[in-house]
């Protein structure tokens, strides 16, 4: 049964006058099955019996999984053979092909490297992850060994110099050597200006890759087809292993990629070279790693806050509190902040993930003055700090707002200990104190909240006590001797 394009040449060739034999020839079939096709007038498809194929049960799993991701053919027969389909990729590669529309892409000339002559990098948005109760952005670094297709990727929350320096390292160290090229797309960690051939390079980024032994190239603007070695692999990336992987924060997402990698991704046969990464790594002339630890710092100014703290990459680190209002500078040495006052080192701090996250050291409280307080509540204030020693602030703004009821509440608040971990507490009193609510009842509603339960009715306080400055003397009824009289001669 010949297709409806041949057919269709079969008769234009015949209208056009060439012989039989000539069209037998040119459409690649016999000279009986020309005649059959011209003594057909129209195309005859030929009904065929539906067969009931091994990969029926798994259909609406491929259905379901593909109305939700774009996943490739190679990542969902990957998990249905673990659910025990025991039929060929092909099969799963047709239907897949049958129940989603593929777009052809635009062609270009491809450009093959010598062992260890080239890699290229690629810093690409992958969507967003939850922390904290906030959602933030992430991005993906990934590296591509020209020759061997050899691949490396970590998710990172942040574009800064020194976390893209950290993943050229981390990706040295997986492959085992530097290339000797390395090709980027114009980022502004690698190249601060450009204007045709007048490159200004980020100093810092240059000062790292002649350490390292590495010679980078720029792409041709806007020609991202040029670094089509990385960018085609983070479609395969996205597809393969992004979608549909659930993480619980980025330090845990990279050590499913470095899973991903090391068992799927270069381990796979790659469709341009036909051979397995990491096979073809063993053959990449990579220069070795320099001996001793790499190391970078960046320093910012930065202005202290009233409450004392200073802002960098959307997070919030204490100093003393008598800088409050004064500039400070800030030196990001990767894993640490560095934060000095003329020359002075005044604070230190582990930097922390994620956004919005208050990070204070207790010792730049010290001296700080404090508020009075009521004497009624002195006993309370006193056991109130002793569990809670960073809620001050809660305690200062419960005596204000609420001044002959704050004992009350003060003592409802310690009264949560028996139902809530006192972690769970201390949090509910610090978000109260950013809220600027300062009562009990919000502090049991967040600890509630924190355990999703409804939270309880709170009862209203009690009235603070009030005290009568003068007797109040009310109407007395004048009665006459007589009255008197009888009264006392009754009780005689």
């Amino acid at each position: 049964m010949i297709e409806v394009r041949e057919w269709a040449m079969i008769h234009t060739y015949y209208q056009e006058g060439m012989p039989i034999s000539r069209i037998a020839k040119e459409v690649g079939v016999d000279r009986k099955t020309v005649y059959r096709a011209l003594s057909q007038e129209s195309y005859q498809v030929k009904e065929r019996k539906t067969k009931s194929s091994i990969l029926d049960p798994y259909k609406p799993y491929i259905e379901e999984r593909l109305s939700k991701y774009n996943l490739t053919a190679t990542r969902l027969f990957r998990e249905i053979k673990a659910q025990g389909y025991s039929g060929s990729y092909d099969t799963v590669k047709k239907f897949v092909a049958s129940i989603r529309e593929e777009q052809p892409g635009p062609a270009y000339v491809r450009f093959e490297t010598e062992p260890g002559e080239q890699a290229q990098v690629d810093w690409s948005p992958a969507g967003q992850l939850e922390w904290g109760g906030k959602k933030i952005k992430l991005w993906c670094f990934s590296m591509v060994l020209g020759y061997s297709r050899a691949m490396y990727i970590e998710f990172t929350t942040s574009q800064d110099l020194i976390t893209f320096i950290r993943c050229h390292i981390n990706a040295f160290k997986y492959f085992g050597g530097v290339p000797w090229t390395i090709l980027y797309d114009n980022p502004k960690v690698v190249v601060l200006s450009r204007e045709g051939q007048a490159i200004q390079w980020n100093p810092k980024f240059l000062e790292f890759s002649r350490t390292y032994g590495f010679t980078p190239i720029l792409c041709t603007p806007r020609r991202p087809q040029t670094k089509g070695k990385v960018e085609r692999p983070y479609r395969y990336i996205k597809q393969d292993f992004l979608l549909g992987t659930e993480a619980n924060d980025v330090v845990d997402l990279n050590q499913k990629a470095r899973i991903w990698l090391d068992e799927v991704a270069n381990c796979r046969v790659h469709r341009t070279t036909g051979e397995v990464p990491f096979k073809r790594l063993k053959e990449e002339k990579l220069r070795p790693l320099p001996p001793g630890e790499y190391t970078i710092t960046l320093e910012e100014v930065r202005k202290v806050s009233k409450d004392f703290v200073i802002s960098y990459e959307g997070n919030y680190y204490s100093v003393p509190f008598v800088l409050a209002a004064k500039e400070v500078t800030v030196r990001d040495t990767g894993q640490e902040l560095l934060i000095f006052y003329r020359g002075e080192e005044v604070a230190r701090h582990a930097k922390v993930q994620g956004k919005g996250q208050i990070i204070r050291d207790p010792r730049h409280e010290v001296g700080i003055p404090r508020p009075s307080y009521p004497s009624r509540i002195a006993e309370v204030r006193e056991s109130f700090l002793e569990h809670f020693p960073e809620a001050e602030g809660f305690l200062a703004g419960v005596v204000q707002a609420k001044t002959g009821n704050a004992r009350y509440h003060l003592v409802e608040v310690l009264k949560l200990l028996e139902d809530y971990p006192k972690e769970v507490v201390r949090q509910a009193i610090a978000r109260a104190t950013e809220y600027k609510a300062f009562d009990a009842r919000t502090v049991r509603n967040i600890c509630a909240q924190y355990f999703k339960e409804p939270a309880q009715e709170f009862p209203a306080p009690p009235p603070a006590p009030t005290v009568k400055t003068k007797i109040e003397i009310g109407q007395v009824a004048v009665r006459s001797l007589e009255e008197y009289a009888l009264v006392a001669g009754g009780e005689n």
